[in-house]
């Protein structure tokens, strides 16, 4: 398993965002992926920027964004923000 770390920044609210991260259709596109999200959270210096962390097989994530490009864009998410690291665990 991977953990991989998501840091983006969100055109519209916070609340927004949460709402369709949390929602069924979400939970539904990463399901087919094999995608568990363990945490997603808001920074404290910027209400704009978002941390998401996941756990997955190698390389589920990459194609969940690819897959799920078009659908993730109309979120109000600035994917040019987009940073992401993957972590191994023993």
């Amino acid at each position: 398993m991977e953990t991989t770390v998501v840091t983006f920044k969100v055109n519209g609210s916070f609340a927004e965002w949460v709402a369709i991260f949390d929602s069924d259709e979400a939970n539904k596109r990463h399901a087919e992926y094999k995608i568990k999200p363990l945490f997603r959270g808001q920074s404290k210096d910027d209400p704009q920027k978002v941390i998401v962390i996941h756990q997955h097989e190698e390389g589920m994530l990459e194609k969940f964004l690819i897959g799920n490009s078009d659908w993730i864009s109309t979120h109000n998410v600035d994917m040019n923000s987009l940073e992401q690291s993957a972590w191994k665990g023993e």
